[in-house]
């Protein structure tokens, strides 16, 4: 059964904010909520901090949701210098989600330089050692009942390359493990798309029926290559990974879901800011008649 959620917002590095959002969130009758990890010291030098876990599992325990969990949004399994440490932290964001109880933990699809992606055994390479990771760090999230919803990404910079998202299911594919799905990222396609001149719809539609959990946000799908003194200006200009409410920018959303096939239990999660939170009742009334076009 479909699910729709929204991602909870940690940027003051308290805990007991979360109970807040929690209450205002049943408000609203959402389904699910995704815990941004990142945003908090659970995970300290590469270890879980356990009362800060503790604490967080108390906060959550008393709300009845479904809970997802996003991991640190640094971890890059194509990144070679620092491999070893990305994986560790995957590691631990595995067992954070174990412990509290999360369906999924969304982590980012690697991504590399356009020096090493032009250099196809070396690109082929990094590729391997991370679908070798996924296939090792697969047996801790069966372990720990959680599955690894894996995100597609867009180049940070203009000297980085991003995999599409056919790139990504067709290793998703290949790893072909329950606990290895995808997590749909459509502002990020969206702009990975724009950017490499490449088929948007036809694009996620590759990756769609892996898709088990979807971010749910708006755009322009334009890479941001412009500096801004503030991200609020960068909305202004319409440039980036700016996560507007459906409707603000150019993504073509009833198109996406009148065309692709989702699994059936997909979680449309709603990443908005906090600042956004007048227009979630509106989002919500959205998913479910872009739901029904599944």
């Amino acid at each position: 059964m479909s699910k729709i959620g929204f991602s909870a917002s940690l940027r003051s590095k308290n805990l007991d904010s979360l109970e807040d959002q929690l209450f205002k969130f049943k408000k609203l009758g959402v389904d699910s909520i995704e815990i941004p990890i990142y945003e908090i010291d659970i995970i300290v030098g590469k270890k879980i901090l356990l009362s800060e876990l503790q604490k967080l599992k108390s906060i959550i325990n008393k709300h009845n949701f479904d809970y997802t969990v996003h991991g640190e949004l640094s971890v890059n399994l194509m990144d070679e210098e620092f491999f070893n440490d990305h994986k560790e932290i995957l590691k631990k964001n595995i067992e954070v989600s174990g412990e509290v109880g999360a369906t999924h933990l969304i982590t980012h699809f690697g991504y590399t330089t356009i020096n090493n992606y032009e250099k196809k055994s070396k690109y082929d390479d990094l590729i391997k050692k991370q679908n070798d990771c996924y296939t090792e760090l697969a047996e801790l999230a069966e372990k720990n009942k959680v599955t690894l919803a894996i995100e597609c990404l867009f180049p940070f910079e203009e000297n980085s390359h991003a995999p599409l998202p056919s790139e990504i299911a067709f290793n998703l594919n290949k790893i072909n493990h329950r606990r290895i799905k995808a997590c749909l990222d459509i502002s990020h396609a969206f702009i990975n798309c724009n950017y490499y001149n490449s088929d948007f719809i036809d694009q996620i539609k590759q990756i769609a029926p892996l898709s088990e959990h979807v971010h749910m946000h708006d755009s322009f799908g334009i890479v941001q290559k412009m500096r801004t003194y503030i991200q609020q200006e960068a909305v202004s200009y319409g440039f980036g990974d700016i996560h507007l409410p459906l409707g603000w920018g150019s993504i073509p959303f009833n198109k996406i879901f009148s065309e692709i096939n989702l699994p059936e239990n997909v979680n449309l999660n709603f990443e908005l800011l906090p600042h956004h939170y007048q227009y979630f009742p509106e989002s919500i009334k959205i998913a479910k008649e872009l739901i029904q076009k599944i």
